[in-house]
Parts: structure tokens; C-alpha cells; sequence
């Protein structure tokens, strides 16, 4: 079996600039068609630029990067620099987070729709050299002339979207969006309301690629190994259970389990104990874990759901991101 496939490096991984260069590198010599850089307390954005210097390929860009977090104009002079260096390569995923991450680095709640749509305009208004400047309800830019124009004035910009307004949206607006959390059919359903959205809104709905960050573990021989990969796929959950979304993501507004108990014990500061409370059906519905050829039959279920571009995002077991065993694992199995 094999698909075309990304890799999402997360920028938490403790990885320095230079190892998550590699790590891409890797990636695109084991036939992996988009290398992204998943932000969390680090720069997503900075951390194109080691991706970027040691592949030649592979599409590259944020998956997703914070947009509440740095000024529009700022991030389009960002993208432009990034696009030359990669050769015209760079994807700038966009996306506004939420209000449990945002509020740790002191940004009040601001309307996410209003203000993503607005700042996607932003960017492709400095991008494209625009002598009109931007003047919406959240943001205000006038003419802002970069040092070289950009390799690409239409570079690609794709925004995250868990509900169906910002679905929606981006149907409307992006050239693609950036799923994430969801099982197969989950997206599958995402898939279907983006592109009706770009039809209702006079576009090929073919033109705006649907990504799903899938996070993955592939196991080590065993059954110890299945077990730890298993563990692992558990652990994972707790960095998102006080997501405004999750609820509904993880299956508990629709009678499954309650993760009530796990959001309590990271509220008291213990993720491990949140992790042995978590139940495995929550961890499976949207972590691929197992042998290699099983966490890929599990991706291509997202494939035949609607997906166009599966992006593995190996979760940590044991501090150990498994970047190389995941990327060796899959060599041979994937198509730039």
C-alpha cells in the first residue's frame, strides 16, 4: 500500500533547529510529499527556515501556526522570506487556536471567524503588493512594500477548522484547510462541508485541498510493543481535553465516554493520571497506532473518506517522538 503523505514535526518535540532539519530531510528522501512544523510553545513559523535549508522537494509550511499570536503583515513578511528560501515551497497554515491556549499567553478572547478572515485578507493583501492597503473591522494595514516581491504573490494559505462555521470558511476563502482531531468519517463529514461551502461560493471545490493531521505510533514487535504504542495513543488525549471542541470531537456529546474524570486530573496539574483515566476507544477514534502497515491502512481510511493529504503526527512514548522510527517505517510506503 501506498499514498502520498505528510509529516507534521511538532515544535515542542524538544528537537533543536538542526534535528528538526533532519528530521525533514528524512522525511522527503523516504518519499513524504509535505514536511509541516506543528506549533505549540515554540515558532512554528521560525522553524520552516531548517526545514526549508535541508530539502529540496517537499512542499513545507505550518500545520498550523498561532495567527493570534503575531501581527498579519508581520506573518505575509514572514511567509514571503520563507517562500524565497524554499524555492516557492512554503504552505502558510493558519489558525486561531483557542481560548484555553491563548489566554497562557495573555490574548483575550477576540471573535475567530471575523478575525481569520480578516487577517487571511491582510496577507494576501501584502503579498500581493496591494497600494490600497486593508481596512476591516479587526485589522488596518496600509501599503506595505517587502524588500523583493514574493517567489509566489497566490502562495498557498490554509486555515485550521474543527467546527462547521470555520469549515465553511475556509471552503470560502482558503486554498486549504488543515483538519485535525477527527476519525475518518468525522472528516470525511469536515471534507464534504468545506467543498459545498466552495461550490456555494462560486469555486472549484477541488481547488481547496483538505489536509487531516493524523497522529500516529507505530508500534515496536510484540505484544509489548503494541501495548506501549497503545499507551501512547492514550497519552496523547490529555494535551486536548480542555479544548472547547472536544466534547464533540471525542465522541461525548453523542453518548460515548466521558473524559470528565481526565480533564479533572489535568486541571490539578497530572497528565499522567489523566492519561490512565483516559478510555482506549477515545485514543483510537482519531490516533493511528500498531505496525506500520496497520497505522497506514488506518490513514487510508481518511483517504477514502476525503482527505487529500494525510499528515502523520507521531505522538511521544516515553520521550521519544518515534520521528525516525515512524519515518523508517513507512520509507517505500509513501508517494511524493
Amino acid at each position: 500500500m501506498t499514498m502520498p503523505l505528510g509529516l507534521s514535526i511538532a515544535s515542542h518535540s524538544g528537537l533543536p533547529p538542526a534535528g528538526v532539519g533532519a528530521v525533514a530531510q528524512a522525511a522527503e528522501l523516504a518519499g513524504f510529499g509535505a514536511v509541516f512544523v506543528a506549533e505549540g510553545h515554540g515558532d512554528a513559523l521560525a522553524l520552516c527556515h531548517p526545514v526549508a535549508a535541508a530539502t529540496r522537494q517537499v512542499r513545507i509550511g505550518t500545520a498550523i501556526t498561532n495567527a493570534a499570536l503575531r501581527p498579519p503583515v508581520l506573518a505575509a513578511k514572514t511567509a514571503a522570506q520563507l517562500d524565497h528560501a524554499s524555492g516557492g515551497r512554503l504552505v502558510l497554515g493558519l489558525g486561531v487556536a483557542n481560548t484555553v491556549m491563548n489566554a497562557r499567553f495573555g490574548i483575550e478572547p477576540f471573535p475567530p471567524l471575523t478575525m481569520i478572515e480578516e487577517y487571511t485578507a491582510v496577507v494576501r493583501s501584502v503579498l500581493g503588493g496591494s497600494t490600497g492597503g486593508y481596512r476591516g473591522r479587526v485589522f488596518r494595514a496600509g501599503m506595505v512594500p517587502l524588500d523583493s516581491p514574493p517567489v509566489r504573490a497566490d502562495l498557498p494559505v490554509y486555515l485550521a477548522a474543527l467546527g462547521p462555521r470555520m469549515l465553511e470558511l475556509a471552503g470560502r476563502i482558503a486554498d486549504g484547510v488543515i483538519l485535525n482531531l477527527m476519525t475518518p468519517a468525522q472528516a470525511g463529514e469536515a471534507a464534504r462541508t468545506v467543498r459545498a461551502a466552495a461550490l456555494a461560493a462560486g469555486r472549484d471545490p477541488a481547488s481547496v485541498e483538505v489536509a487531516c493531521v493524523v497522529h500516529c505510533r507505530v508500534a515496536d514487535d510484540g505484544a509489548d510493543g503494541r501495548a506501549a504504542a497503545a499507551a501512547a495513543a492514550r497519552g496523547i488525549v490529555p494535551s486536548y481535553v480542555l479544548h472547547p471542541a472536544a466534547p464533540r470531537l471525542f465522541g461525548e456529546l453523542d453518548g460515548g465516554p466521558s473524559l470528565r474524570a481526565a480533564r479533572e486530573r489535568v486541571l490539578a496539574g497530572d497528565r499522567a493520571g489523566a492519561a490512565a483515566l483516559v478510555p482506549q476507544q477515545v485514543a483510537d477514534g482519531f490516533v493511528a497506532h500498531g505496525s506500520a502497515d496497520e497505522v497506514l491502512e488506518r490513514v487510508a481510511q481518511y483517504q477514502a473518506a476525503g482527505v487529500d493529504l494525510p499528515v502523520l503526527f507521531p505522538v511521544p512514548a516515553g520521550g521519544d517522538w518515534g520521528y525516525e522510527k515512524t519515518i523508517a517505517a513507512l520509507a517505500g510506503k509513501v508517494l511524493r
